[in-house]
C-alpha cells in the first residue's frame, strides 16, 4: 500500500486505505485495515474521523490514547498548514480566501465558539484567535472584547466566524442582530466588518453575501 501511494499518490487509495496507511504509523506491526474501516463506519466518512474528540475515538476497538492523539495531531497539522497560508496571503479579498481554514479550525467543535480575524489596511491577516467557548448552542459575544482585540492589533477590518454544532450553517435572527451590532460599533472606530461567517464541517454561510460558499 505504501508503494502504491508513493507511486501514484492519493488517487491510488480508497479512503479507508489512506486511513489505514496513516494508522500503520501509529500502530506498527498490526493490521490496521479493520480499524480504519470501523472508524469510517462509526463516524460516517473519512473527514469526520478527524473531527472526533479523543473520548469518542477511544470507543473504537484498537484505538488507544496515543492513536487518538495521533489522529488529532494529523488534523492540527492540516489546520496549521491552512492557517499559515492565510497568514502569508498577500491579501484576503473575499470570504473564500479563508473558508477552508476557518471551517477546519472550528467547524466541527462540539460547542459554539467565535473566531476573530483581524486585517490591516492592505487586507492582510495580522491576528486571529478563538474567543472563549460558549454552551452547546450559544457562543458568548462580547463586543467590547472584540473591539479591544481589534484596536490592540491596529486592525482596520474584521471577519467574524462562528460555528453551529447542529451541522447546519443557517443564520438565526440573533446572528443577524449580532452582525448589525458589531458592524455599528466597529464603524465608530473606523473598523470595517467585512463579513460574518457561519461554519459547519461541510458548510459555510456568508451573512454579508447571504449565500453558502
Amino acid at each position: 500500500m505504501r508503494q502504491r501511494f508513493l507511486k501514484s499518490g492519493r488517487s491510488a487509495l480508497a479512503d479507508y486505505e489512506l486511513l489505514e496507511l496513516l494508522l500503520s504509523y501509529a500502530i506498527p506491526r498490526k493490521d490496521t485495515k479493520p480499524i480504519a474501516k470501523n472508524l469510517i463506519s462509526a463516524f460516517g466518512d473519512f473527514a469526520s474521523v478527524f473531527d472526533q474528540p479523543v473520548k469518542k475515538l477511544k470507543e473504537i476497538s484498537g484505538i488507544g490514547p496515543s492513536t487518538a492523539s495521533f489522529l488529532q495531531a494529523v488534523k492540527s497539522t492540516l489546520i496549521r498548514y491552512l492557517e499559515r497560508q492565510a497568514e502569508e496571503a498577500e491579501t484576503i479579498s473575499s470570504p473564500e480566501d479563508v473558508v477552508a481554514y476557518v471551517r477546519l479550525a472550528i467547524g466541527a467543535n462540539q460547542r459554539e465558539c467565535l473566531m476573530l480575524l483581524c486585517l490591516n489596511a492592505a487586507n492582510r491577516l495580522v491576528h486571529h484567535e478563538v474567543l472563549p467557548e460558549g454552551t452547546v448552542d450559544q457562543a458568548p459575544v462580547y463586543p467590547r472584547e472584540i473591539l479591544k482585540t481589534a484596536l490592540l492589533h491596529n486592525a482596520t477590518a474584521l471577519i467574524l466566524v462562528h460555528n453551529h454544532p447542529s451541522g447546519r450553517a443557517v443564520p438565526s435572527q440573533q446572528d443577524h442582530t449580532m452582525t448589525q451590532k458589531i458592524t455599528a460599533l466597529a464603524s465608530e472606530f473606523n473598523i470595517t466588518l467585512h463579513d460574518h461567517l457561519i461554519v459547519c464541517p461541510t458548510q459555510t454561510y456568508s451573512i454579508k453575501t447571504q449565500r453558502l460558499l
